[in-house]
């Protein structure tokens, strides 16, 4: 006899709308008192247009505090009664292991992704929208559905799952409930939507004009308080450079670990961009040159950087490499 969870009915699918009721209007209550600090950016570069709030998980500041079994309350969640309520092991859902808030640009985008990670896989990814838009859609498994405020929905996040946004902020609360007998009834009642046929949005989402080159830098966002302290804009792709790769070297580009980079080319924010090297990834060609605006030591600098064509880069580290063997 088959257990309850490997029973059709039991498994993931994209799209099942649960029988859960929520009070909309606490929800947006909840979420505009929010203070602009406790906002910070993602850990990961495919959620390029997303800054998120962390509500229990993990304590470290990095992607490891969504994973895991060690998760605890961040403070807060203490000043919203309702939220912590609706996750809390009095909720509708008996509890989660990890709870946060995504908020995302107007035209931004999630790109094509699996959630892979072993705590990712066996837990419902569920989605309470909060504040949203006709043209937000979470796409799955080649198709695309807008979930609407006051609705809760669940999907599979082991499929390739990815968002497209319309003109104005989306913001949805998502957390993860392990299946207990409590929400293997909900994910039985749930009703099923297939969603819709969507080859559109899926292009958009994942972003066709992206560079073809090697990555020149690795960085990482700042956050909400060290920009407004630098007398940037919070939404800011502004980042600090924590690694200088050879290729960038090779060009001999004025670039340092620990450089911020706060522009390129004059440019400052973008919808599809999580960190300035990000940036130049999705929004120059190779052969383009461009000019990055950087802060070291507080002092403001510039410097120019070429990209090269993929092939003609992997052609030109080979050759560095090779002499460097040969020595």
């Amino acid at each position: 006899m088959s257990s309850p969870d490997t029973k059709p009915e039991c498994r993931k699918r994209s799209f099942l709308q649960l029988p859960v009721t929520v009070d909309s209007e606490r929800l947006v209550d909840e979420y505009r008192s929010i203070p602009p600090e406790a906002w910070a950016s993602t850990h990961w570069d495919v959620h390029c247009s997303a800054n998120m709030v962390l509500l229990r998980g993990g304590r470290e500041g990095t992607a490891g505090d969504f994973v895991g079994s060690d998760s605890v309350d961040h403070d807060i969640l203490h000043r919203l009664p309702y939220i912590r309520w609706l996750i809390g092991n009095s909720g509708p859902f008996g509890g989660t292991n990890h709870a946060f808030i995504f908020r995302m640009k107007p035209l931004g985008v999630t790109r094509p992704h699996v959630d892979s990670d072993l705590s990712w896989v066996d837990p419902f990814r569920i989605h309470v929208p909060i504040v949203t838009n006709d043209g937000a859609l979470l796409l799955s498994e080649g198709r695309s559905k807008h979930l609407a405020v006051g609705e809760v929905w669940t999907f599979d996040n082991q499929a390739e799952h990815a968002v497209t946004n319309g003109d104005a902020v989306r913001t949805h609360l998502i957390f993860d409930v392990p299946r207990s007998p409590m929400v293997m009834d909900l994910i039985g009642q749930a009703r099923f939507d297939p969603g819709s046929d969507d080859p559109t949005s899926w292009h958009t989402a994942r972003l066709p004009d992206t560079v073809r080159s090697l990555p020149y830098a690795n960085s990482d966002p700042l956050s909400t308080a060290e920009k407004v302290s630098l007398g940037l804009a919070p939404d800011s792709f502004a980042s600090r450079i924590g690694e200088v790769l050879l290729l960038t070297r090779l060009t001999r580009t004025n670039l340092r670990v620990g450089d911020i980079i706060r522009a390129i080319d004059g440019v400052s924010e973008c919808a599809i961009a999580r960190t300035a090297t990000d940036y130049i990834q999705v929004r120059h060609r190779p052969r383009e040159v461009v000019e990055l605006q950087i802060i070291r030591d507080d002092v403001e600098l510039s410097t120019r950087l070429r990209l090269f064509p993929f092939p003609r880069a992997l052609e030109k580290l080979g050759s560095v490499k090779g002499r460097v063997r040969s020595v």
